[in-house]
C-alpha cells in the first residue's frame, strides 16, 4: 500500500471502477489485514490477465501515487526553497557547529578533571608533609592557604586534597590516579587536535553518521528509483492474437482469433467479413495486439500503426476506412502490409523492386 493511502477508500475506488466496467477481470476483493500488517487480496476471473488488471489498477486507482516535494525551510529568519545539495550542506554545517561546541565542552571538562588529578598526584608525592601541614593548621581555611602557598596549588586543587579520603592513600589508588591522569591527557590531546584540524572534524562527522545509520538501520519499505516510467497505454491492453483484414477499397478491422473456432471436416466455415459489391478482401493475416503494422504505398511512403489501434469489429463488420487511421494522400494506395513484433532501430527492412533493385533501410 502506498504511503498515506487509505485502505477502505482504495477498496471503494476499485469496486466503483469494476461496477462501471472501467476495470474488467476482477471477481472478488478481500480485506485480510490483521495485526501483522495490511493485506488486500484481489481475485481475478479465470480468463483475466493479471498483468493487464494490475496495470489498470496502477493507472486508475491510488494503488500507485506520486508525491510532489518542495524543500522549503526557514534560513536566517527568511523562507527559502533549497536544492537537496544546499540542504545537505546546511545540515553538515550544523553538525560541524554541534561537534565543535560539544568538543569544547568535553575539553574544558577533561582539563578541569586533569587539573584536580595533578593536584592529587602532588599530594601523594608529598603525603607526609601534607598530613603534617594539615594537622598543624588551626582550621580548614588556614590548611587550604598553607597548601596553596607551599606546593603552588590552585584553590580547586587544594580543596580536592582536603576532601580526599584516606583510602586514596593506598598504592592501588595511587596507580589508578596516575593511569586516569595519563588517559585524560591523551583525551585532551585528541579533543585539541579535532578543534585544530578540519580533516579530523569532517572525519568525526562521517563516523558519527555511519554509527547512527548502523544503530537505527531498518529495511526500506518505499522503493527509490533513479528514473520513473509512467504506465504506457500498451500496458493496459492484453496482447492476444487478432485476425486483421483489409479490403481493396481500404476498409480495415481486427477480430479476436478465438472467434474463428476450429471446425471438423465437412464444416460450413465462418463468415469473415461483409463487403460492398465492388469490394473484396485484399489482405488477411494474424497478428498480435501489440504488434506493429507497416503500410507501404504506391507513393513510396511507409506508415506504421499498432494493431490495437485498429478498431475491433465483429466477424461480419465491414471495418473502418484506413484513411481515418493513417494520413494517406489523395489517391494514395497501400501496396503491401508488413507486420512485425520487433519495431525498433536495430532492425532493418530489405526492399526488392520489380526491376531487380535492392536496398536495406533501418
Amino acid at each position: 500500500m502506498p504511503y498515506q493511502v487509505n485502505k477502505v477508500r482504495l477498496i471503494e475506488q476499485i469496486v466503483g471502477l469494476v461496477k462501471e466496467k472501467m476495470i474488467e477481470g476482477i471477481s472478488e476483493i478481500r480485506d485480510e489485514s490483521d495485526r501483522d500488517g495490511i493485506r488486500l487480496v484481489i481475485e481475478l476471473k479465470r480468463e483475466a490477465m493479471s498483468d493487464i488488471v494490475l496495470n489498470n489498477l496502477y493507472k486508475s486507482t491510488n494503488l500507485e501515487v506520486t508525491f510532489g516535494v518542495i524543500l522549503l525551510a526557514i534560513h536566517n529568519k527568511e523562507p527559502k526553497i533549497f536544492t537537496l545539495i544546499e540542504l545537505l550542506q546546511l545540515f553538515l554545517r550544523h553538525r560541524k557547529t554541534v561537534i565543535i561546541r560539544r568538543t569544547i565542552f568535553e575539553l574544558e571538562k577533561a582539563k578541569a578533571k586533569a587539573h584536580i588529578l595533578e593536584g592529587l598526584k602532588i599530594a601523594l608525592d608529598n603525603i607526609d608533609e601534607i598530613i603534617a601541614l594539615i594537622k598543624g593548621s588551626a582550621d580548614t581555611k588556614s590548611a587550604k592557604d598553607g597548601l596553596i602557598e607551599r606546593f603552588n596549588l590552585s584553590e580547586v586543587q587544594a580543596g580536592a586534597i582536603l576532601d580526599m579520603r584516606l583510602q586514596r592513600l593506598t598504592g592501588l589508588e595511587r596507580d589508578k590516579i596516575e593511569n586516569e591522569l595519563a588517559e585524560l591527557l591523551l583525551e585532551i590531546q585528541r579533543l585539541s587536535d579535532i578543534l585544530r584540524s578540519e580533516a579530523l572534524l569532517n572525519n568525526l562527522i562521517k563516523e558519527e553518521l555511519i554509527e547512527l545509520k548502523d544503530k537505527f538501520k531498518s529495511k526500506r519499505i518505499t522503493e527509490i528509483v533513479d528514473d520513473y516510467d509512467d504506465i504506457d497505454v500498451e500496458d493496459l491492453i492484453a496482447n492476444e492474437p487478432m485476425v486483421v483484414t483489409i479490403t481493396h477499397r481500404g476498409y480495415i478491422k481486427r477480430v479476436p482469433l478465438k472467434q474463428y473456432e476450429k471446425q471438423k471436416r465437412g464444416g460450413k466455415g465462418k463468415i469473415a467479413v461483409t463487403t460492398y459489391d465492388d469490394d473484396f478482401i485484399e489482405s488477411f493475416f494474424v497478428s498480435d495486439t501489440h504488434d506493429t503494422l507497416m503500410f507501404v504505398t504506391d507513393r513510396g511512403q511507409l506508415y506504421w500503426l499498432k494493431v490495437y489501434k485498429i478498431p475491433e469489429g465483429s466477424r461480419t463488420a465491414k471495418g473502418k476506412a484506413v484513411v481515418n487511421l493513417i494520413q494517406l494522400q489523395a489517391d494514395e494506395k497501400i501496396m503491401a502490409i508488413i507486420p512485425t513484433t520487433d519495431f525498433d532501430e536495430t532492425k532493418s527492412l530489405a526492399f526488392f523492386t520489380k526491376n531487380g533493385v535492392i536496398k536495406r533501410t533501418n
